[in-house]
């Protein structure tokens, strides 16, 4: 596979792709409709609206695409594409050396086919593709191609709408939601060029009659009169600006009387000589004063309710704390094999779980599974999935049964099942990474999954070196029917098989370096076959120590230890 190659302007091109303000949006019906017509009219089944960042490739729009909403950039055929002049076609990608092994080609979509045509800003810059993608070769005829083209011009004029549009809305909101008054009025006659709403409103006008407003019936004739020496100031070039107050019947948005602070300021430009105007109504700082002392014994009160109510809660937390702590299984050992764990909760509940459990007086299933995000609703679909996998007990005997006792058969099966029915019914959009393993307590095999999880590690009595296992996949609930596969792992007497979550080895010390599967190794290496109370102790403390030994805990961390047959 060759990497996309980087544009030479890639700096300026990646500021102009900022400057949109497109990236991590909606989906928008315009975009999800143009793309839609060009897998119409390619034929295909998948379209693709598809924005290059610095790192990644992200979907504006989709037709049809069941992917991610984005990827990397090194793997993508969009980053091949905005290098090109014209349009990018591939007809089959399994015949082109740059795409061949590429994973959109060798995974599950099964790409064949690519058409890029770049989309150039107005400033010139390519900021993305267009794109059609197929499963089967086919190439694009000329009218395809044309109407790709036209399509990806579109696609660039509804940018710069966009753009356009927001920056009109964020002026117009700037100004006319601004209580104070602006006024900008020619020098010479005082006559208005432009007034926000607020100026207009305090004059009584309609929007665009800002022609009848002028700077002195801005002031009020009174008020103009008594600053007439300022203003002929501001308007002889002897002051560049000036300040006065204006009394008014009614000042600002209450109607109540009050006192404007006018602030003026004379702007000259190769054609044009104004006064900007702004009136502030200064009578609000008293009453913000008065609003102030009314917020701050509101505060007060909200703050003792809140103190209340955090003590309340603070105790619901603890009892919920323990109550996670009873779902645990206490270190044991099942048959040969001896179990124990360190456990380190980031909050008051965690979305770390494991749990370990005989399936007769032969098997012993174990699991550790790490539910994306931390708190409350990671620890409730923790409980869920551990549920989940022991409801399943029954089936697993009589699957594994069934497969004449074919550990990595059963084991995978068991994996893909639980993938599917938490994907059927999680509504959370979470997901959660899982080892699973069955051991045979007889003879020491076992078999294990590695769902998205960090890898397990092991180590035989009398031998040095600790081994990495596992094969990688993904994580539960990603893909419904996503499959498994499981490796065979024989265990010795003596043996030590560990498993953890990424809590442990994505730990960060000062240096932003993570303490990583090497470092946990290590550490179990160093211990040789101390106890395993003795092991996770020195676990917790090389992490701790990893961390500056502040005692913070940022993830969740969950350690579990099975030992096998240990007769030393």
């Amino acid at each position: 596979m060759v990497k996309a190659p980087i544009p030479e302007n890639e700096a300026e091109r990646l500021e102009n792709l900022e400057s949109y303000r497109l990236l991590d949006t909606p989906f928008e019906a315009v975009f999800d409709e143009v793309a839609s017509l060009a897998g119409k009219i390619c034929g295909v089944p998948y379209a693709l609206i598809s924005l290059v960042d610095r790192k990644r490739q992200w979907f504006k729009a989709t037709y049809g695409w069941k992917g991610p909403r984005e990827s990397e950039r090194d793997i993508s055929f969009c980053g091949h594409a905005i290098v090109q002049e014209d349009i990018l076609h591939v007809p089959d990608a399994t015949l082109d050396e740059r795409f061949h092994d590429n994973p959109f080609v060798t995974g599950e979509l099964g790409i064949r086919v690519y058409a890029g045509v770049p989309l150039v800003s107005e400033e010139g810059h390519k900021l993305g593709t267009l794109c059609v993608l197929s499963d089967k070769p086919t190439r694009l005829d000329t009218w395809q191609v044309e109407s790709l083209k036209q399509l990806s011009r579109v696609i660039g004029v509804l940018f710069k709408a966009r753009r356009e549009e927001r920056h009109l809305q964020m002026m117009s909101r700037v100004l006319d939601e601004l209580p104070d008054e602006i006024l900008l009025a020619d020098t010479k006659s005082l006559r208005g060029i432009y007034a926000n709403a607020a100026a207009l409103r305090s004059a009584g006008l309609a929007s665009g009659r800002v022609g009848r407003l002028r700077l002195d019936r801005m002031l009020g004739k009174a008020a103009a009169s008594r600053h007439e020496a300022a203003l002929l100031s501001l308007r002889e070039g002897a002051a560049p600006r000036v300040i006065v107050e204006v009394e008014r019947a009614s000042a600002g948005e209450s109607g109540q009387p009050g006192t404007l602070e006018v602030r003026m300021q004379r702007l000259r430009a190769a054609e044009t000589d104004t006064i900007v105007a702004v009136g502030h109504d200064i009578s609000e700082r008293k009453e913000a004063e008065r609003a102030r002392a009314m917020l701050q014994e509101e505060l007060s009160s909200r703050n003792r309710e809140l103190s209340q109510a955090y003590g309340q809660l603070h105790a619901e937390m603890a009892v919920a704390q323990e109550t996670q702590k009873q779902f645990l299984p206490l270190p044991q050992c099942i048959g040969k094999a001896c179990f124990d764990w360190l456990f380190l909760a980031s909050s008051y509940l965690s979305g770390d779980i494991f749990d370990y459990f005989s399936l007769d007086d032969r098997y012993v299933c174990f699991h550790v599974t790490d539910v994306s995000g931390h708190g409350v609703s990671a620890a409730l679909l923790g409980f869920t999935v551990q549920r989940l996998i022991y409801a399943a007990k029954s089936d697993m005997l009589f699957l594994l049964h069934s497969c004449e006792e074919d550990l990595r058969t059963t084991a995978a099966a068991v994996a893909s099942e639980v993938n599917r029915k938490f994907f059927a019914t999680n509504r959370t959009g979470m997901y959660l990474t899982m080892v699973y393993g069955l051991l045979d307590t007889e003879t020491g095999r076992a078999a294990l999954v590695q769902a998205g999880h960090p890898y397990p590690l092991l180590t035989h009595a009398h031998e040095q070196g600790v081994q990495v296992l596992g094969r990688g996949g993904l994580p539960i609930g990603i893909l419904e029917n996503a499959e498994y596969e499981a490796v065979s792992v024989e265990l010795r007497p003596a043996s030590r098989l560990y498993l953890y979550s990424d809590g442990i080895s994505e730990a960060v010390n000062a240096e932003g370096r993570e303490f990583g599967h090497d470092g946990l190794a290590s550490v179990v290496e160093r211990m040789g076959q101390a106890s395993l109370p003795e092991i996770k102790s020195a676990v917790e403390a090389a992490i701790l120590n990893w961390q500056d030994g502040t005692g913070e805990i940022k993830d969740d961390m969950t350690f579990v230890v099975l030992e096998f047959d240990n007769r030393l």
